[in-house]
């Protein structure tokens, strides 16, 4: 039987674990002004996503990071993570879109959670210079968008 897990927002007391659960999994650092969103079974952090404000919309979320342990994968976790942040962000707290820079393997996944592939030109201008940025040190990743 499948363990339940628990999703919530992270607390500031639980940055520590966090950047360390990043650590080990040798995946993105976690800043203490990020929106983190956490799985947890039997209160054993397994997954996380990483939310960051955009400074000139105000109205988009810049979803920066996505991890879930590998003991934990292809179990529908991630999905389950997108859509309860996706309902937290959009329907609670009046965000109209959050942005992903994903690997260009991820793009199915992605579009089965309802996000769209859009253009550069689409993005705030701060999100516009990061890809721009990214794009320039030989990264190919999509721009996808859930509104």
């Amino acid at each position: 039987m499948e363990q339940p897990v628990n999703f919530s927002i992270a607390s500031k007391d639980e940055f520590y674990e966090i950047k360390h659960f990043l650590k080990r999994h040798n995946t993105y650092h976690a800043n203490r002004t990020d929106v983190i969103y956490t799985i947890r079974s039997e209160n054993k952090l397994i997954g996380l996503a990483r939310l960051i404000t955009v400074d000139d919309d105000d109205n988009t979320l810049w979803l920066r990071g996505l991890f879930i342990d590998e003991a934990w994968r292809n179990k529908g976790l991630a999905t389950s993570l997108l859509n309860y942040l996706y309902n937290n962000q959009i329907k609670s707290l009046e965000t109209k879109s959050i942005v992903a820079f994903a690997e260009p393997h991820l793009k199915q996944f992605y579009q089965q959670n309802n996000y769209t592939e859009v253009t550069m030109e689409q993005l705030p201008p701060s999100l516009k210079k990061r890809l721009e940025n990214a794009y320039s040190q030989g990264k190919k990743w999509l721009c996808l968008i859930r509104s």
